[in-house]
């Protein structure tokens, strides 16, 4: 999403202040209640400045024709060892059986014991803290020709569907509506037991956005 310029005020505050407004709102608890990735973008002062908190990826094109991801691994840094489990079940075939769910509620479990904490990952929850552990990163203007900010459902299809980030950048809203509907149908009809693409569910949230 964009925010208006405000240069005094640094995009990790921005979203210390939404996930403290959110809490109080919702009447929110710790380790209850849902959490959310984030991916920010702010054009200010002819600085595009860039957030991202969890594993939605922002990509920025870059001058050369080329393109820099910048995303937040540290979910995937944890190694879980559930995590390769339920992976390497699912391209040998397995399906979403439930040996699979039983694996991703142990997984879950084990990522909440280390969600907002040092030694864990950070995600927006009910901890504004955990804004100012968010990976920033910060770009001339006049050297980015575009960006295109995604979560993880919508980026992980694109691989095996052969679609690449210029072009999706290059797309209008009937485009991105066209590229996620054919996302939906990879998923359900080429992917359906996530044997290809091994994934937690057969599908995710995919949301697309360009400024």
């Amino acid at each position: 999403m964009t925010q208006p310029c405000q240069p005094l005020t640094d995009l990790r505050g921005i979203l210390a202040e939404a996930i403290a407004a959110t809490a109080d709102h919702l009447q929110l608890h710790s380790g209850i209640a849902p959490s959310s990735t984030v991916a920010l973008l702010r054009v200010c002062d002819n600085i595009a400045e860039i957030l991202t908190l969890g594993d939605s990826p922002v990509i920025v094109g870059r001058a050369d024709n080329g393109f820099d991801i910048v995303t937040d691994t540290r979910l995937d840094d944890l190694h879980l060892p559930e995590s390769t489990q339920y992976r390497n079940r699912l391209a040998s075939g397995s399906g979403y059986d439930e040996t699979h769910r039983g694996l991703l509620r142990v997984l879950q479990r084990k990522q909440r014991e280390r969600r907002n904490h040092a030694d864990g990952y950070w995600i927006a929850e009910t901890d504004p803290d955990a804004a100012y552990h968010a990976v920033t990163a910060r770009y001339p203007v006049e050297s980015v020709p575009w960006v295109v900010l995604a979560t993880d459902g919508a980026a992980s299809p694109l691989a095996p569907m052969e679609t690449s980030w210029p072009d999706i950048a290059k797309m209008d809203a009937a485009g991105l509506r066209q590229l996620l509907e054919r996302g939906r149908h990879w998923e359900a009809n080429h992917d359906p037991d996530g044997q290809i693409q091994p994934r937690s569910k057969r599908h995710d949230d995919m949301t697309i956005a360009l400024p």
